[in-house]
């Protein structure tokens, strides 16, 4: 857990921490591990805890010695000494004997908590003691007191190895750390750090240096163990990390998170070289001290490194989120999350920061011995002259908004800080026009509390006599003065679609509504810087893998006035202490239960749902107060009574007395908070006047216009609540109040922290006046109890922390048992059992689960010494052959060296008696004319070459010549080939056309041909229409006449001279109709043979056109053949010219070569014949010596006979080697 290394950190120790075997100069090896102080007193240390997948690496336990950090395996830092108690005079046997002798016991006390006494009388239930501070005897309970500790667990580091763990002795502790400046202690599972409130060299680049890659009980306990624990986990075990300082306001948490920035920039920055800032070692501890960290002004050297730039922006924030309160001169009045990613390779690849709950309502109204932001009054005392007209700036007890509280802070230089935060501000990359743009809207904020309504007379009408200060205000941000002051005093209310003027209020809601604006102003303003910084660190190019979340929030605020700003912080505090408690208490114990260890469940009492649901639960005090903003007509005394009436019966809801000045109280598990409702209804909406906000949209400044963009409107006032819209309006038209969006925020806070693996400081105030080495005992033990120091020590001692999976146990500790698992598969859980058992250990300080096997505290600590001892083992074994493989080549490579010397001391002497020699300098002179001889046989060879070079340089030539004539007519036949080949394209043209407007005329006749056909078709079926419709009539008139006829002759037999005309008609009709009939018939047949000689005459027409189609595609296919035989022509021309260019390239080439070779034969010829004339003068020079010589032979033939037989020999032998 928090500030201890997880088991996996064990992980290749040997490399991850620059080795933790070291090297002696005799070549032997010392563990790292191993060593301690003492070797016979140093106990192990206490155990840390793992949660989940978590392994936890701790030092060894004995409950009968404190633990004492191991010095480093080289020579420790100078700055390790203010981290590091000597314990000699603590271990000294005659105190430890003058202790025992006295019977010491800790006893309760009403300021101090508890107190040192002596027993003086045991009896059966009580105990008659003596103050050991003024000798006053007392009766007390045998309950009531408390057993102390020995002295050599006096400043002991991790309180977990106390032998009595009880409150008293965390107490006593602490108080004995805190005095000697050793700020930072152990609790088990996490870190404690107390507020010094002074300066504490124990921060500087050194002391990184000392603490990175090192296991917990290597060093002293520090914030940077704990930033080195959470980067190490991160990178071994791949998950998330997240480091939370939490604790009272003051109590140091700005600080501790700075140097967990500072660390991780330097350990895991992208870029490190020997310019990189010294870290200021005397850098202030306290978040309340009067100069706050100056440290960070002294990192930069390298301007824009995203190392160094995440350390700048803590100045930038500081200035704007930051101020001093009762209890602290810097206290944050913002919450922050800062996200660190890494890369795979362990580096800074970028940063992002989330902040919340910025206390704006800061920027009008502080308590009388509080002050505003920092920025301001920095703005107000750092500029010059110049600036100061620039930006309208005036003296600060000229502000409105500032004249309510304390101005200066002691020992603070305000225009130095204004300095370094612009300094800051342009090392994090913003442009001179984006700091101008913000110290403008600094300076109008500002103003806008000097802005004074006053009342008409007779009227309750605000009106503003003096815009002066408007004036100013609009120049800054850009905006018309007219419209700003009607904005305010006559505003524009929407009725229907129409926008109507609204009649003047009275100046106070007008007043209430400037500071609206601008805390407004200030909040938008501080958004966009951290989304400026957020751009600047954010880098695209390198993907994060993994992050370390840091967490900065307010800590828990019990003020004599405590507001709804109060309420949110205290909630969120509420929040992290219940993490922190399920983290440490629940989810621990679950997992035992899960892996089926034997362990009956503890029930720590710090359970913190009950005040966390009467908060934000669907009924709690955040929905009743979102519920009161709704109706028009609620007040904040509505708002009690509405509390009172859902929770006067809640177990940590408090109805205060009638004298009291509070409206409800709340218990949380820092204690009760008596909490105000004054203003919580318009604090909770944040109303704007929609006026004043289309002004700002609507700024002629891009920035002013930029931070207002998607501004949404709220109501101008409690009166009008019903006309206007409060919070932030979603798009589904759902109003957010501020603590609806803030439970938003700490409700995704919580997730991310519960995705990561927490690491816990709990930082503690010693005392309210802030100053050094005062402890207020009540006031720490408070917050211990508060904080669940005790539980957490109790519950690592009692637990299992250690635990480790059975494939990486088998993976890491099989080498202390050799040979025992066999190769082949084995069962990780049959493995992790059969090396345990063979390591004999103590069955009380291990179980086996389902997936793991855990320890108690100390027990994988102690087997990672013994892995070390065995693998230092092994490492000095291979160092040995290596060293003995070492030297046999160094004494070969000395014996070689040492022949060499002989050989070259014996040829030198040889030498030194063959020069002087006269045979040999006789041989050194006959020498040079043996090669005369052969130099008129060289330079015929040579004149012989020179001769044939040239012939073949004249073959060359013409060859060269021949390809020429044959390139340019090559040339000349492609020339007329492509002539000839655009005349057959273009007579290929013109043949396409004359065929498209032929198939073209084709197809047209077709059409026509179609044509004619159906109407054939139609008169052939027209006319036999025609016929049978004429045969069918005449049918039946004939019917028709034969029935009349019948009828005829029956009824009127007597009537001859009727009868006959009827008949006769009959016949006349039917004559006609036939007439008409073959009339008709006739011109049908007409008409069709019509048709008909037209369709033979297209008919003819068209075979007509397919012949000369016929013809002009034969005619085409002529041409494309011509064109292809053209082509291929051409193609082999041009192959034929390439190839004809090649060769003229190769001549070229071997005509440069014969050149060459002739101008260098040449040349050798020229050198022979001075060669020669030199040799001639030589030879000339040798006759007269071989007379002297010949001279001197008689004379010593009988000295030295075989001198001429050798001088011949030797000179035989050099001739026969030249040739």
């Amino acid at each position: 857990m928090s500030g201890v290394n997880n088991s996996s950190t064990t992980k290749n120790n040997f490399i991850r921490n620059g080795g933790s075997v070291m090297m002696n100069g005799n070549g032997a090896a010392t563990a790292a591990t191993a060593q301690r102080t003492s070797a016979a007193a140093a106990p192990p240390k206490p155990p840390t805890r793992q949660h989940t997948q978590q392994k936890v690496q701790q030092q060894p336990q004995q409950a009968q010695t404190p633990a004492t950090p191991a010095p480093p395996t080289q020579q420790s830092p100078a700055d390790l000494q203010f981290l590091m108690v000597k314990r000699t005079s603590i271990t000294d046997p005659a105190l430890q004997a003058e202790w025992a002798s006295k019977r010491l016991i800790w006893v309760p006390h009403e300021t101090e908590g508890f107190v040192k006494a002596s027993i003086v009388r045991d009896d059966a239930e009580t105990y008659t003691v003596e103050l050991c501070e003024n000798g006053q005897q007392m009766k007390l309970s045998k309950d009531d007191c408390e057993k102390m500790n020995p002295p050599k667990f006096d400043k002991v580091e991790d309180m977990a190895d106390l032998t009595w763990l009880n409150e008293p002795s965390v107490l006593d502790n602490l108080k004995q750390r805190y005095y000697s400046d050793l700020i930072y202690t152990y609790s088990g599972l996490f870190c404690v750090v107390v507020n010094p409130y002074k300066r504490l060299p124990i921060y500087s680049e050194t002391l990184i240096e000392a603490y990175k890659g090192k296991k917990r009980h290597e060093r002293p306990p520090h914030v940077f163990a704990i930033a080195d624990c959470a980067y190490r986990s991160m990178l071994q075990d791949h998950e998330d990390q997240s480091i939370l300082c939490t604790g009272e306001s003051g109590a140091g948490k700005t600080e501790n998170t700075k140097k967990v920035i500072q660390y991780l920039a330097h350990v895991a920055g992208a870029t490190r070289h020997a310019a990189s800032a010294k870290i200021n070692s005397s850098s202030t501890h306290s978040v309340s001290s009067p100069a706050r960290s100056q440290s960070s002004a002294d990192h930069i050297n390298m301007v824009g490194e995203l190392e160094q730039q995440l350390l700048q922006a803590n100045p930038i924030l500081e200035a704007f989120g930051n101020s001093k309160t009762v209890k602290n001169d810097n206290s944050s009045r913002f919450g922050k999350f800062i996200r660190i990613n890494f890369d795979m390779s362990g580096y800074i690849s970028g940063a992002n920061i989330e902040f919340y709950l910025l206390e704006k309502s800061r920027t009008c109204r502080q308590a009388g011995d509080e002050r505003s932001f920092h920025v301001f009054y920095q703005f107000l005392r750092g500029t010059s002259p110049d600036e100061k007209v620039n930006f309208l700036l005036e003296d600060v007890s000229r502000y409105s908004f500032l004249n309510n509280g304390y101005i200066s802070l002691p020992n603070v230089d305000d225009s130095a800080e204004f300095l370094n935060t612009i300094r800051s501000m342009k090392i994090m990359g913003f442009h001179d026009d984006e700091i101008n743009s913000v110290l403008r809207v600094v300076s109008a904020v500002l103003l806008f509390g000097n802005i004074e309504f006053k009342q008409e007379k007779n009227t309750d009408q605000a009106t503003l006599p003096d815009d002066t200060v408007s004036q100013k205000i609009c120049h800054l941000l850009s905006l018309p003065v007219a419209e700003f002051s009607k904005a305010f005093l006559r505003p524009k209310i929407k009725v229907g679609r129409e926008h109507m003027q609204k009649a003047p209020i009275p100046c106070v809601p007008w007043q209430s509504q400037v500071e609206t604006i601008s805390k407004a102003c200030y909040e938008r303003m501080f958004k966009w810087l951290v989304s400026r910084l957020n751009k600047s660190l954010d880098r695209s190019r390198r993907t994060g893998t993994s992050f370390i979340g840091i967490l900065d929030i307010a800590g828990f605020e019990i003020f004599k006035l405590n507001s709804f700003e109060q309420l949110c912080i205290n909630y969120t505090n509420e929040k992290l202490q219940q993490l922190f408690n399920n983290t440490m208490f629940v989810l621990e114990q679950e997992e035992y239960q899960r892996e089926g260890i034997e362990w009956q469940f503890i029930d720590f009492g710090h359970d913190l749902q009950p005040t966390i649901e009467l908060i934000e639960k669907p009924t709690g005090i955040l929905a009743l107060l979102d519920e009161q903003c709704i109706f028009p007509k609620a007040t904040d005394k509505s708002l009690v009574e509405k509390l009172i009436a859902h929770h006067e019966k809640h177990p940590k809801f408090v109805v205060p007395e009638m004298r009291s000045k509070s409206d409800f109280a709340v218990v949380h598990y820092a204690g009760r908070v008596d909490y105000s409702a004054d203003q919580w209804l318009m604090k909770n909406m944040d109303p704007l006047n929609e006026n004043v906000v289309q002004l700002m949209q609507n700024s002629a400044d891009p920035f002013v216009a930029s931070i207002w963009k998607d501004a949404e409107f709220a109501g101008m006032g409690m009166t009008e609540m019903n006309e206007s819209v409060f919070g932030v309006r979603t798009k589904k038209g759902m109003f957010r109040t501020v603590g609806h969006m803030h439970k938003e925020q700490l409700t995704r806070l919580m997730q991310t922290l519960r995705n990561t693996f927490p690491h816990f400081v709990r930082c503690i105030i010693p005392n309210h006046e802030k100053k050094p080495r005062k402890i207020q005992s009540m006031l720490v033990l408070e917050q211990l109890r508060c904080n669940g120091v005790l539980e957490g020590i109790r519950i690592c001692r009692q637990g299992f922390p250690n635990r480790i999976p059975f494939q990486e146990f088998r993976h890491r500790y099989e080498i202390l048992t050799p040979n025992l698992i066999p190769k082949g598969f084995m069962d990780g859980k049959e493995a992790t059992k059969r090396i345990i058992e063979h390591l004999d250990l103590d069955k009380q300080r291990y179980r086996i689960g389902q997936s793991k096997v855990f320890f108690r505290a100390g027990m994988l600590a102690h087997l990672e010494e013994q892995r070390d001892l065995k693998i230092t083992d092994l490492i000095v074994c291979f160092q040995a052959q290596c060293r003995a493989y070492l030297a046999r080549r160094l004494y070969q490579k000395r014996v070689q060296q040492s022949n060499a010397i002989r050989i070259l001391q014996r040829n030198g002497v040889a030498w030194l008696k063959l020069r002087d020699w006269q045979w040999w300098r006789l041989y050194t002179k006959v020498k040079p004319l043996l090669k005369v001889t052969n130099q008129e046989a060289a330079i015929s060879q040579r004149e012989e070459e020179l001769r044939v070079l040239r012939e073949r340089l004249a073959t060359n030539e013409k060859e060269t010549m021949d390809m020429r004539m044959l390139l340019e007519k090559a040339n000349e036949e492609r020339a007329a080939l492509q002539t000839q080949l655009q005349t057959e394209s273009e007579e290929r043209s013109d043949a396409e056309e004359i065929s498209d407007d032929l198939k073209q005329k084709n197809i047209n006749l077709q059409e026509m041909l179609t044509d004619y056909g159906l109407r054939i078709e139609e008169n052939e079926d027209s006319q036999s229409k025609l016929e049978r419709s004429g045969r069918q009539s005449v049918e039946d008139d004939q019917e028709r006449e034969d029935e009349q006829q019948q009828l005829h002759n029956r009824q009127h037999q007597h009537m001859d001279v009727k009868r006959g005309p009827a008949p006769k008609r009959g016949k006349r009709t039917g004559a006609a109709v036939l007439k008409r009939g073959a009339k008709d018939a006739t011109r049908q047949r007409a008409q069709v043979t019509s048709l008909e000689a037209k369709v033979q005459q297209m008919q003819e027409q068209m075979d007509q056109l397919n012949a000369e189609r016929a013809t002009f595609q034969r005619r085409i296919r002529a041409l494309d053949k011509r064109t292809a035989d053209a082509q291929g022509s051409l193609t082999q021309a041009q192959s034929d010219v390439e190839h004809y260019k090649s060769q003229c390239d190769r001549e070229k080439v071997r005509h440069k070569t014969h050149v060459a070779r002739e101008a260098e034969l040449e040349d050798m010829l020229n050198r022979e014949h001075v060669r020669s004339r030199k040799l001639q003068s030589e030879i000339t020079e040798l006759n007269n010596i071989n007379e002297e010589l010949k001279r001197e032979n008689s004379s010593l033939r009988a000295t030295y006979q075989y001198a001429p037989n050798r001088a011949s020999s030797m000179v035989d032998l050099d001739m026969s080697m030249n040739g």
